[in-house]
C-alpha cells in the first residue's frame, strides 16, 4: 500500500434523472469497524440515496482492521482516501484530505465514523439550511446518542456552549439538551460548532478549508471562528438527524495511542490556535505553515467574533467570567499550594533582581517618592487608623510610614518572608505581620486594605476571589494597584500583567481617588461598597 491512494475520482455529481442537489459526506475513519455500518446508515436512510456521495479518509492497519471492510454499501457513490493508521497525522489532517475527494456536490456534510442518522436525514437538512435567516448559513451541533447496534436516544434540541479553557489556553465545549416542543420554528444561530455533524453548501469546502495542521484539540473553536470571520452563520438544527456512539463499545487504539510523535503534533498545534485567536502571537514558522490559507477571514473580525459569542480569548472569559477547569481552582488545596510555591521561590531566589527589596524595583525608594507623600494624607483624610496591607512583601517603602498608624498588619504568602519581617519589626509594637493567602483568606477587619503590586501577579480567578474576600472582611475602603487600559489577559500565579480593575471581570467602577504612579499604573482607591458583590 502506497502512502495514499485514491479511488472513484468523479466529475460534477448530479443525479441527472432527477436534478436533485446532491451532497458530499466526509467521513475520517480511524481504525474504526463501525464507519462501515455508519456508511450503509446513511444510504438507507436517506430519502434520496442516488445523490449521496461519500468521502473517506480510511487510517487503519492491514490484516488487524481488515474487519473495518466487511460491508460494501453502494460502492460506486463512495470514494476513498487509504493510509496506513502510522502515516496519519491526526483528525483535521484526516479530514483535509477527505476534502481533496469533492467533486463539486451542492452541499457538504461532515459526520464521524461512528453515527447513525434519522430517516430522510438528506430532505431535512437541505430544508433546515432553507430556512436559516443568513445568506451562508451552517447547520452544526452535537448529535444525540446512540447505542450500538441500533438504539437511538429520544429525541432532543442539542446546543453547543464554551466548557473551560485548557492550561494552554484551548477552549473545550459542552452541551445541553432541550425538549422537542420547545423547538423553535427556524434554526437559531449560534457561535459554536460541532465538528461530528457540520451541514452547509459545498462552496465552504474552498472558502473555508479543513485545518490539517491542527491535531485535535482546538478543532471546533478555531472552525467555527474561521468560518465567522469569512462571513458563513452557524445555527442549531431545530430538528434530529443524526446519532453518535459516544461510548465507543468495540474500542480501538486512538491517534495518540499509536503514534509516538502526536505529543509534538499537538503542541505545534496548540501554537497555532494561540496565534490564531489572538491570545500568543507565534514568530516560530513551523507553527504557522500555511496560515494565510487557513487563517481568519476579512469579512468579520476576531474581536467582532469575540462580542458575539461572549467569548474573550486572551482573558479566558465567557460573558465577562473566567472559565477554568474546576480542578484549576484559585482555591483549591492544589493551587495554594503552587501560589505558595512559586512566590516563595521568588523571594528566595530573588528572581525580581532588585538590590534594594527582593519585592521588585516598584518597591525600591526611588520608585515611590511620590507614593511615600501622597498616602499618608490620603489615609488621614480617610480616617484610616488601622492598615491591612495584603501583600507587603518586606514593607521596604512603608516601614517608615507605620508610626502614624493605630496598627498596621501585613499579610503575606511566604512564610519564611513572614518570618523575617516578625524579627526585622519587633521593636514595632504596631506592627503585625502573619502568614496569609489573599485568595483564600479573609483578613480581619481594619479601616482600609492596602494591595499594591500583588494582583498583578495573580491569574483573573485568583483576583476575583481576593476581591471577595476583601469585601468580606469589613474594611471600609480598598487601596489598590490598577492600570485603565480596557481589557485584561490571563497570566500564570507569579506572572505578571497591567491589570485593569475597571475592566472585566472586575467590573470596578472609576476610583474615587487616583494617584498617578507613571505609566499605565494607578494607585486607586474605592470605598469596599464600591465593588461588585
Amino acid at each position: 500500500m502506497g502512502r495514499l491512494q485514491a479511488s472513484h475520482f468523479f466529475s460534477k455529481t448530479m443525479d441527472t434523472s432527477t436534478s436533485l442537489p446532491t451532497i458530499f459526506v466526509s467521513i475520517a475513519s480511524y481504525r474504526d469497524p463501525d464507519c462501515q455500518n455508519t456508511v450503509r446508515d446513511l444510504f438507507e436512510k436517506a430519502a434520496h440515496p442516488e445523490r449521496v456521495f461519500i468521502g473517506i479518509c480510511w487510517q487503519y492497519v492491514p490484516v488487524d482492521d481488515d474487519d473495518c471492510f466487511v460491508l460494501d454499501t453502494r460502492p460506486e457513490q463512495i470514494r476513498t482516501i487509504k493510509v496506513h493508521a502510522s502515516e496519519s497525522k491526526g483528525v483535521c489532517w484526516a479530514r483535509s484530505q477527505v476534502q481533496t475527494l469533492w467533486r463539486g456536490e451542492d452541499y457538504f456534510l461532515q459526520v464521524d465514523s461512528h453515527m447513525r442518522f434519522a430517516a430522510g436525514w438528506d430532505d431535512l437538512l437541505i430544508e433546515m439550511l432553507g430556512k436559516c435567516e443568513s445568506p451562508k448559513p451552517v447547520l452544526s451541533t452535537y448529535p444525540l446518542a446512540f447505542t450500538p447496534p441500533d438504539t437511538l436516544a429520544d429525541d432532543g434540541i442539542v446546543t453547543i456552549f464554551p466548557k473551560e479553557f485548557d492550561d494552554h489556553g484551548v477552549l473545550s465545549q459542552r452541551s445541553e439538551i432541550s425538549n422537542m416542543k420547545d423547538a423553535p420554528p427556524v434554526p437559531p444561530r449560534n457561535a459554536f460548532i460541532g465538528a461530528g455533524l457540520v451541514f452547509a453548501s459545498a462552496r465552504i469546502i474552498e472558502e473555508v478549508p479543513y485545518d490539517p495542521h491542527i491535531y485535535f484539540e482546538g478543532e471546533e473553536i478555531t472552525l467555527a471562528v474561521r468560518m465567522w470571520t469569512k462571513g458563513w452563520d452557524i445555527h442549531v438544527p431545530n430538528a434530529v438527524v443524526a446519532y453518535h456512539d459516544y461510548g465507543r463499545r468495540q474500542e480501538r487504539p486512538r491517534h495518540w495511542h499509536d503514534q509516538t510523535d502526536w505529543s509534538t503534533l499537538n503542541q505545534h498545534a496548540r501554537k497555532r490556535i494561540r496565534h490564531l485567536l489572538g491570545v500568543e502571537l507565534s514568530g516560530d514558522g513551523e507553527n504557522l505553515v500555511e496560515i494565510d490559507r487557513f487563517g481568519l477571514g476579512a469579512v468579520r473580525s476576531l474581536a467582532q467574533y469575540e462580542a458575539f459569542s461572549g467569548l474573550d480569548f486572551r482573558a479566558r472569559l465567557y460573558k465577562g467570567q473566567p472559565l477554568q477547569r474546576p480542578g484549576l481552582a484559585a482555591d483549591t488545596p492544589e493551587q495554594v499550594a503552587a501560589r505558595k510555591a512559586v512566590f516563595t521561590l521568588i523571594w528566595k531566589e530573588n528572581l525580581w533582581a532588585c538590590e534594594e527589596t527582593r519585592s521588585g524595583a516598584g518597591s525600591a525608594l526611588s520608585a515611590t517618592t511620590a507614593l511615600r507623600e501622597w498616602l499618608p494624607k490620603t489615609l488621614d483624610f480617610l480616617d484610616v487608623r488601622i492598615l491591612a496591607d495584603a501583600g507587603c512583601g518586606d514593607a521596604n517603602w512603608i516601614k517608615d510610614l507605620t508610626t502614624s498608624l493605630r496598627f498596621y498588619f501585613g499579610y503575606d504568602i511566604v512564610p519564611g518572608l513572614v518570618g523575617d519581617m516578625r524579627s526585622r519589626m519587633q521593636e514595632r509594637t504596631n506592627c503585625f505581620f502573619s502568614e496569609a493567602d489573599i485568595v483564600t483568606t479573609t483578613l480581619p477587619e481594619s479601616d482600609a486594605i492596602l494591595c499594591r503590586d500583588c494582583l498583578t501577579h495573580l491569574p483573573l480567578d485568583a483576583v476575583l476571589m481576593a476581591l471577595k474576600r476583601f469585601r468580606q472582611s469589613g474594611a471600609r475602603y480598598l487601596i489598590a494597584t490598577t492600570h485603565p487600559i480596557g481589557r485584561n489577559a490571563w497570566i500564570r500565579g507569579g506572572g505578571w500583567q497591567a491589570l485593569d480593575l475597571t475592566a472585566a471581570p472586575f467590573n470596578l467602577p472609576a476610583p474615587r481617588m487616583v494617584l498617578d504612579e507613571g505609566g499605565t499604573k494607578k494607585l486607586g482607591v474605592w470605598a469596599m461598597a464600591d465593588l461588585p458583590a
